[in-house]
C-alpha cells in the first residue's frame, strides 16, 4: 500500500471517529428524552451509522 493510500485511510479512519465522538452523548442520552426527541435522536444517530458504515466502506476498499 502506498502512502497515498494509508493517508487516505487514516483520514477516513479519522471522520469515523469524530462522527462516533460527536453522536456518543445523543445515544447515551436518547433514553432519557421525550418520546417525540427520542424518535429524532434514532433517526440522527441512525444517519450517522450510515455514513459511518460508507466511510468504512470505503476505507476497507482502498486497504484491499
Amino acid at each position: 500500500m502506498d502512502n497515498i493510500d494509508q493517508e487516505l485511510i487514516s483520514l477516513l479512519c479519522a471522520k469515523i471517529g469524530m462522527l462516533m465522538e460527536d453522536h456518543s452523548t445523543l445515544a447515551l442520552t436518547a433514553c432519557s428524552q421525550s418520546d417525540g426527541e427520542q424518535r429524532a435522536a434514532i433517526d440522527e444517530l441512525a444517519v450517522a451509522s450510515y455514513k459511518i458504515a460508507r466511510l468504512a466502506a470505503a476505507a476497507q476498499s482502498i486497504a484491499e
